[in-house]
């Protein structure tokens, strides 16, 4: 279950592989090494931001200017 603090979702690496439609090996090879880790509670669990994640899925804001082209 994905965690919610201050408004920004964190995700397991099974849930970040999920979301990104990847296996979970692909995700520890390609996807892991280049994002942030975030540890979470007394087990410290490892957790990634859905934001940085969001990067790899090809969702970016849009520039109006580049609309326009």
């Amino acid at each position: 279950m994905p965690l919610i603090i201050d408004g920004e979702t964190y995700l397991s690496a099974a849930e970040a592989a999920k979301y990104l439609g990847i296996s979970r090996p692909t995700f520890y090879q390609n996807i892991q090494p280049h994002i942030p880790e975030y540890k979470q509670g007394a087990l410290r669990r490892i957790y990634y931001r859905q934001s940085d994640l969001d990067a790899f899925r090809g969702i970016r804001k849009v520039d109006p200017d580049e609309e326009k082209r």
